[in-house]
């Protein structure tokens, strides 16, 4: 190895308090040709913005002084592990902090600093390695200022020192081993050997074939990146027994390369190259080497093209993850040749007709406003007939309940509130009749569950809501933070205990803080379980492909452009996915959580049993509090969790979450923000505030309700 001191590339780490340490940069800072740079506190602010917050010890940790002889210049940085925390966390979390981990123990080589300056650069940036050999005999020419990120003060010096200088004041403490007399055939055994990964941009064909054998005999995978149309060649010597090249050279040695002529080494140029798959400049250019150019020609954004390449494929080696042998190209002239306009924002289409307004006959009115009762992801579950005698409530014989409406509870409490919606409008309409429960096993598929008999009875109290009955609907925009007077609190109770039933009134800044917390992580839990998630999406209908009769309109979300163009990310299963393998997401409750949190107060509606009638019973009182809600001048909002309907532990198994014990937590921290009594169960939580505009209205589907002779 040539005679250079490691002081020529190597910065020196001085521990501030250790008096030996300390000594020197009192004798640093005495100089006066000694720059000191002192960013230290700006570094700290930095580490203390950094989400999640660090681990406390990281402010703790001792900083450094780092020495930089060629920049006659000393710096004060963070400690190593708050240092690397800090200057790789915007890499989070295209690399998460175990990945980072990770690949900080791999050992990779580059030989060729001239294309692999590029190579190194996209290594330290990335992180993906702890220690990193450079070998290149070659000093810095003019010429080569091309395509290494170096300048003119460097001419003249080698170009694995100037390499190593440049990471080197990336990050003082990389483990940098410089190789300034290149790798040769006696040496190639001792660079490859301990590598994790080699890199080969070096120009000489002996070199190349040499460093092969040694990766193949130590099973060292080799990575290659040719800076034309973006070729790159993987060798996973590490899981065959590959012949070097992919068998393009056949079994030539070393030895016979090393002898070549610059017109015979064009053989195997090409045989590396592809004839076929040259640019079409690269080869003219071939043919004009030893003519009008001297060699063939490289630009530094090609070169700068294949360090990202090169950089992404030893990320994977060193994570494990999918790649094999073989070469690919990411060619930048055929992607910029297929330019397209990008897809323009979806505009709406004419939204299906609704029902229309109520038909003009008692009977048709009150079918019409039965069938405009709320129910989960507007699901519509029913099967609602009337003649001229009764109407009859049923579940819809095609209806299939999700996962999180266990043993179809929230079924039952969409049935009760069609049911109350028809009660009303028989009040309003003087026809208003007793309610007759089916007896046996009500809520089997396609039996009635309830039946409403007209007659000529009489309801004012009911009769009274009759106009808020059929301008009630789901308001899921936000609200402008008003508590609600204690007037609307009372006024609340009383449509409950109207039906029989009880309400939960969460309110004041503390209370609906923890409730925010709990629906916005039962929010996560379901976009991160792939069947919760599926059965979310299938339940969203975008307006532009129709089909707005049921499901839930994405423009009744409430969104503002910002969160209905994220919705479009969080909703792909890929994102979802990864974001589930980390453990992640918080981010995917924060639009419930912020509602919530801006909003007079959540209201939960007991149900007084554990039977199907039970729950219809508590729909019933869902549909009076909502309507007292909204004549209030309320907006009003469904927001329950996924574990709502889980009365037990069996339940709980029925969500196939397989963040089991999260959702218990939850669920024991909900009964104690609502205060609940022993067995107590609960049919609905509503979202209630003021301030809010228009929303829009769902439609309905005309084929659930039917007049019958």
């Amino acid at each position: 190895m040539t005679a250079l001191g490691r002081s020529a590339w190597e910065a020196s780490v001085l521990v501030e308090g250790r008096a030996t340490d300390m000594q020197t940069l009192d004798a640093l800072r005495a100089d006066p040709a000694i720059a000191v740079v002192d960013h230290l506190e700006d570094q700290l602010k930095e580490l203390r913005a950094v989400l999640p917050s660090p681990d406390p010890e990281l402010f703790d940790e001792t900083p450094r002084w780092v020495h930089y002889p060629w920049r006659g210049s000393v710096v004060r940085i963070l400690g190593p592990r708050s240092f690397r925390r800090l200057r790789l966390d915007r890499n989070r979390n295209k690399l998460t902090l175990q990945e980072q981990d990770r690949l900080r123990e791999q050992t990779v080589g580059v030989v060729g600093l001239s294309a692999g300056s590029a190579v190194a650069q996209a290594l330290v940036l990335d992180g993906l390695c702890g220690t990193l050999r450079l070998a290149d005999f070659d000093a810095i020419e003019l010429s080569n200022l091309n395509r290494v990120p170096g300048s003119l003060v460097d001419l003249g010096v080698n170009k694995a020192v100037v390499v190593a200088r440049r990471l080197a004041e990336l990050d003082p403490y990389l483990d940098l081993c410089v190789w300034p007399d290149g790798v040769r055939a006696d040496t190639a055994a001792a660079f490859v050997d301990g590598l994790d990964v080699l890199v080969d941009e070096c120009d000489s064909f002996d070199t190349k074939i040499g460093l092969r054998i040694e990766a193949a005999k130590r099973g060292v995978p080799v990575v290659m990146a040719t800076s034309d149309r973006g070729l790159i060649d993987v060798e996973r010597f590490d899981q065959d027994a590959a012949t070097p090249f992919h068998g393009l050279f056949g079994d030539v040695r070393p030895e016979r390369l090393a002898t070549l002529s610059g017109r015979e080494k064009i053989l195997f140029a090409l045989r590396l190259l592809g004839a076929d798959r040259l640019s079409s400049r690269m080869g003219a250019s071939l043919l004009e080497i030893d003519r009008s150019l001297t060699t063939w020609p490289q630009l530094g954004s090609e070169v700068m093209l294949g360090g990202a390449a090169v950089a992404a494929a030893v990320r994977r080696i060193g994570l494990g993850m999918s790649l094999k042998s073989g070469r690919s190209g990411v060619d930048i002239d055929d992607l910029l040749d297929g330019l397209v306009p990008p897809a323009g924002p979806v505009t709406a289409s004419d939204r299906p007709a609704d029902l229309g307004g109520p038909p003009d006959d008692p009977v048709g009115r009150v079918l019409y406003a039965a069938s405009r009762a709320p129910s989960g992801g507007n699901s519509q579950p029913w099967s609602i007939t009337a003649d001229d005698h009764c109407l009859t409530v049923a579940l819809a014989a095609d209806f299939v309940p999700t996962a999180i409406d266990i043993r179809r509870r929230g079924t039952y409490v969409a049935l009760g509130a069609a049911l109350q919606n028809a009660r009303i409008a028989a009040a309003a309409h003087g026809i208003l009749g007793p309610v007759r429960w089916a007896g046996g096993d009500p809520g089997r598929v396609g039996e009635p569950f309830a039946t409403l008999e007209f007659a000529d009875g009489a309801d004012p109290s009911l009769a009274a809501r009759y106009d808020a009955m059929l301008a009630r609907c789901t308001n899921r925009r936000p609200c402008d933070g008003t508590p609600l007077s204690e007037t609307e609190i009372e006024a609340l109770h009383a449509a409950a205990r109207q039906e029989g039933g009880d309400i939960r009134v969460v309110e004041g800044a503390e209370d609906l803080a923890a409730v925010a917390e709990i629906l916005a992580e039962s929010d996560r839990i379901r976009y991160l379980t792939e069947s919760l998630r599926r059965e979310m999406v299938a339940e969203l209908r975008w307006p532009a492909s129709g089909g707005l009769e049921s499901g839930i309109d994405v423009d009744a979300l409430g969104l503002d452009d910002v969160e209905r163009t994220m919705l479009e990310v969080a909703l792909r299963n890929d994102v979802l996915d990864r974001l589930e393998e980390w453990d992640l997401g918080q981010g995917l409750g924060r639009i419930t959580g912020e509602r919530i949190l801006h909003s007079a107060a959540v209201i939960a509606v007991t149900a007084p049993g554990p039977d199907p009638v039970d729950y219809m019973r508590a729909g019933m009182v869902t549909e009076s509090v909502w309507i007292c809600a909204q004549g209030l001048g309320l907006s009003v909002q469904p927001t329950s969790p996924v574990f709502l309907y889980a009365e037990d532990d069996d339940d709980l198994v029925r969500l196939r979450a397989p963040r089991v014990h999260a959702i218990y937590r939850l669920r024991s921290a909900l009964g104690d923000v609502l205060g609940s009594k022993p067995g107590e169960r609960y049919a609905i939580l509503l979202r209630v505030g003021h301030g809010t505009p228009e929303p829009v209205r769902s439609t309905r589907r005309s084929d659930r309700v039917r007049r019958s002779s």
